[in-house]
This record gives C-alpha cells, structure tokens and sequence, in this order.
C-alpha cells in the first residue's frame, strides 16, 4: 500500500516492489467483476428502477426516487470496486519486500502524533536507540497530529524499519532518515509492538536488558 515513506523506499536500494499474486488476482476479478456488473445493471435499468418502486415505502414521493437513484447507487459502487481493483494492480499488488531477501515488509505500525517539531525529532532520538525503556511508552495518537510513526518488519531477516514523518498534507512530507534495528532491537521493537506502544516492556520481556545485548554493548 502507499505510505509516507514510497519515495524513501524508491530511493533505498535496500528495497524494491514485488508482485504478489494472490492481491494481483483479487484486483483483476474485482475489474472483471464490475464491469459485468455495470453491463448487467445498464441493461436491466428500467427492471431494478420498478424494483426499487415496488420496494419502497408506502410514499409516492419516495418510491419515484428510489426507482431512479437505485440503479445509479448500484453502478457508482460498481465503480468503486472497478477503481479498487485497479488500485490493487498498480499499487497494492506491488508491496515493497526487502531486495537482497525477497521479504516482504509488514506494516506493523501506523500513527499520527503531536503536532510539535520538538516531539518530531524527539520520536526519532528515542526509536534510533532500538531500547524499549527509552521509547515505550510512547503518546497515544491525536486527532490532526502531523508526527506521523511507521513501523514495518521484515520477520524472516529479523530487521525492523522505523520511519517518522512530518505531515503537512500528505503531499507535502518531510522523511527523517529510516531507522533501522535488527538482532535483539528487532526483538524488543517486536516485543513492544506486542505489548502496545503505549504501554511500558516489562523488564523481563526486553532482550536488550540481558546481558550482552545492552545498546552500550
């Protein structure tokens, strides 16, 4: 799907886009799928308007503006379904994986947070450092906030993306650089996105507090 962070990743080649089939054929069916619709619909127009008379309330009034919005409804979904399954195919059957691996990236976050630059470089300070005891807990989301928290993992290279944007009006972003963790600060990011980032790690749940894995180690 498309983020924040699509020109980061076209810029990194750490990451490329890769069809997947299953989204790719779910995209072509939903076309198919509407377009038969919309023909079936078009040709029997005047049948579901008198449908729509029959099924409507006891109202003359209403039931002549059934019999002339129903059909149009039915067809302006249609084209909804025509449109998503043509997002699917260009964009959604396309999720970005890791290049060199071939995994794919699991959102596993996605926030919007205070509208404050402060806060904005902070989060990023405190996500870079891979400990739960310096990030967790973080704020819960606001309405209209512009720090906006994505967080994807790649499971099966154990590597976790953190990017942190500053939203303006989505076509107006600013990217801080992508973090990135792995080994045991993959483990805690997991960890803490498990327990909710909101919520403090227990101590016994966060692998950077054994011994040998400390961020200073």
């Amino acid at each position: 799907m498309s983020t924040h962070f699509d020109k980061t990743f076209r810029a990194d080649p750490r990451f490329a886009r890769k069809r997947v089939a299953g989204h790719t054929w779910f995209g072509i069916a939903l076309i198919l799928a509407g377009f038969v619709c919309i023909v079936f619909t078009a040709q029997n127009f005047i049948p579901l308007a008198e449908w729509a008379r029959e099924g409507g309330e006891d109202s003359a009034l209403v039931r002549n503006r059934m019999a002339g919005i129903t059909p149009l409804v039915m067809i302006a979904i249609e084209l909804v379904g025509i449109a998503w399954g043509v997002y699917l195919l260009i964009v959604g059957a396309r999720p970005w994986h890791v290049a060199a691996t071939g995994t794919r990236l699991r959102k596993r976050y996605y926030g919007f947070h205070l509208s404050d630059q402060t806060f904005f470089h902070e989060a990023h300070r405190r996500f870079a450092t891979g400990d739960p005891s310096v990030f967790a807990p973080f704020p819960h989301q606001v309405d209209g906030g512009q720090t906006v928290v994505m967080i994807w993992t790649a499971d099966a290279d154990q590597t976790a993306f953190v990017g942190i944007s500053w939203d303006q009006n989505r076509r107006r972003t600013h990217n801080l650089p992508l973090i990135s963790h792995t080994g045991p600060r993959y483990q805690a990011l997991d960890a803490a996105l498990r327990n909710k980032l909101y919520k403090p790690l227990p101590d016994e749940h966060n692998p950077l507090l054994r011994p040998g894995t400390r961020p200073a180690d």
